[in-house]
């Protein structure tokens, strides 16, 4: 499982390719293409039909919002401030 830093250094670097946003989605599909997570750990459910990744993503988006570095704009679409 990839630490809370590579998250957020994932994180960071697909939102800086994509200013104009992406959805939540979109945006754990790219993390997990660009740290190479296999589709069992992607898969890993964490409770209910939350996986485990998608858990770690949404702490990761709500310290990232903290932090000013990311806000939502529209419905659903997160962005680099």
């Amino acid at each position: 499982m990839p630490t809370s830093i590579e998250l957020n250094t994932s994180l960071l670097k697909i939102l800086t390719q994509h200013p104009g946003g992406l959805t939540v989605r979109e945006i754990d599909q790219a993390v997990i293409q660009d740290l190479g997570i296999s589709s069992e750990l992607a898969n890993q459910i964490r409770s209910g039909n939350r996986t485990e990744i998608q858990y770690r993503m949404a702490w990761c988006r709500t310290k990232a919002k903290k932090a000013k570095l990311i806000d939502r704009t529209g419905p659903g679409l997160w962005k680099l401030v």
